[in-house]
């Protein structure tokens, strides 16, 4: 069961953190769209919104994937700390490389406080059940 953890725990964070972004979107809590990457880059520009969302899906479960894996390596620290961190630091890059503010000031006006928390929350899920994993790989 060890060895699929990984699986399941990026696969519960990327469906919670992909319906928490359609959830922001529809209610216009965020001004940009998560689906925007396909206008942007020309990919299922004119596809139907199931394929854009599920490639979102499959894009999100590989991050977390990979900051499953990352976070075990701080097992011994202090998990809310190192989740509230890695959490502001992700949340922060991903507006950046959307909103792409001419400076800090507009930066500081386009921040999205629910983003960030939902960001948060799952940063947070994926660092607890990391470092849970690894104190349990520790003890045995």
């Amino acid at each position: 069961m060890f060895k699929q953890l990984p699986f399941w725990t990026a696969g519960a964070a990327a469906v919670m953190f992909t319906a928490g972004l359609k959830f922001l979107h529809y209610f216009k809590f965020i001004k940009w769209k998560p689906t925007g990457w396909a206008e942007r880059y020309g990919v299922f520009a004119d596809g139907p919104w199931a394929a854009k969302w599920l490639i979102l899906l499959a894009a999100v479960f590989v991050l977390s994937l990979v900051l499953y894996y990352l976070l075990a390596l701080t097992w011994k620290w202090k998990v809310s700390i190192t989740a509230a961190v890695a959490g502001l630091l992700i949340a922060g890059m991903i507006e950046w490389l959307i909103v792409r503010p001419g400076g800090y000031g507009d930066f500081r006006q386009s921040i999205s406080v629910p983003f960030a928390a939902l960001t948060l929350v799952a940063t947070r899920f994926i660092n607890e059940t990391a470092a849970f994993h690894k104190k349990q790989q520790a003890d045995s």
